[in-house]
């Protein structure tokens, strides 16, 4: 396997564990009014996910950082061609993170509900934002024959069902997890709100694959493996069925691996579909630019895959490590007072 294609693969699981980790963050964040019916419950479900925000946020950067230093062609044509939608992610992502955390640190009640409709929009916008990038990245960008982009895709009907196709599943993820995590009423309103999420987002992401195969938008090269994205397609839609039975029937503390892979497949539907070539061009007599054409020096690239490797290892045993200490037993969400100096994530 060359070392361009060792980056792309890193690049895929890299981006795809972020989206199931922060993923996480994103749908508490935007179903916090549902989960949190009053400041106790707000309070606890926030305080469940607290100690894990900053380490699942820090996938963005290393995904991110990897696939610039690894595949800087990659990289800007896809930003180029969605920024948009990219700049909507990166806003909603980093919002998201200043309202947990300067949440708790106002006495006032009126500013901590502020800022908890500031988490709600902020999780649904990148939630929004990495749903219609995924959507982008499907059906390609306006590449001209030159390997410029010649202008940002537009929020058509396929990409505007990826966004909220993103929404309605990271919203099904985070309630999961507050259902497994909690008890009480919480949990129960965490249930409830996860099994509808996870039959939303069946519907649509079944419309959005129906809409992007008739709309035209796989014509073409924008699929090399369409047998691989309807497949994984297949096994999203099963994965949120399974999540919505088992937060119905009572195995909570299960739904959040189910709705894991439903995160897994559903990202996977694209990268499976497209892998080599996620870069594609929509311009027509434009071939994909191949994965050596988009990688930095040869001997700077496999410097940077020697010495990171190591290092992504023990980041990886790190974050292990920190759910295993962090993941306690369920706790009732018990009434606590709202006081200046309560942690910056409660």
């Amino acid at each position: 396997m060359s070392y361009p294609t060792v980056a792309l693969v890193a690049f895929i699981a890299l981006f795809t564990g972020y989206l199931v980790l922060a993923g996480i963050d994103y749908g508490v964040g935007l179903t916090l009014p549902r989960t949190g019916s009053d400041a106790p419950g707000r309070r606890a479900v926030l305080g469940a996910v607290g100690p894990l925000l900053l380490g699942n946020e820090a996938w963005l950067l290393v995904s991110v950082g990897a696939l610039a230093g690894t595949l800087p062609g990659l990289r800007g044509a896809l930003v180029d061609g969605a920024y948009p939608y990219a700049l909507i992610a990166f806003a909603g992502a980093l919002a998201l993170n200043a309202g947990i955390q300067l949440r708790g640190r106002h006495p006032g009640a009126r500013v901590r509900r502020g800022f908890d409709l500031l988490i709600c929009a902020a999780g649904a916008a990148a939630a929004f934002g990495w749903g219609c990038f995924l959507a982008v990245t499907a059906a390609g960008v306006r590449l001209g024959s030159d390997g410029h982009v010649r202008g940002v895709a537009a929020l058509d009907a396929f990409t505007l069902l990826g966004g909220l196709t993103m929404v309605a599943l990271l919203a099904a993820h985070g309630s999961a997890f507050v259902a497994a995590r909690l008890t009480g009423e919480p949990a129960r309103r965490g249930a409830a709100l996860a099994a509808a999420s996870a039959t939303a987002a069946a519907v649509l992401l079944a419309l959005t694959a129906v809409v992007g195969w008739i709309g035209g938008t796989f014509d073409g090269a924008a699929l090399r493996h369409p047998v691989l994205a309807a497949l994984a397609v297949v096994l999203a839609l099963a994965s949120l069925l399974l999540t919505r039975a088992l937060v119905g029937g009572g195995r909570a503390r299960l739904a959040p691996w189910a709705s894991t892979a439903a995160v897994v497949t559903a990202a996977g539907s694209v990268f499976a579909g497209k892998y080599p070539a996620l870069l594609t061009s929509t311009v027509a007599g434009v071939p994909a630019p191949t994965t050596d054409q988009l990688a930095t020096d040869q001997t700077a690239l496999a410097a940077v895959i020697w010495t990171s490797g190591p290092v992504l290892l023990i980041v990886i045993a790190a974050q292990v490590y920190m759910w295993l200490v962090l993941w306690a037993p369920a706790r009732t969400a018990a009434p606590a007072p709202e006081v200046l100096d309560a942690p910056a994530f409660s």
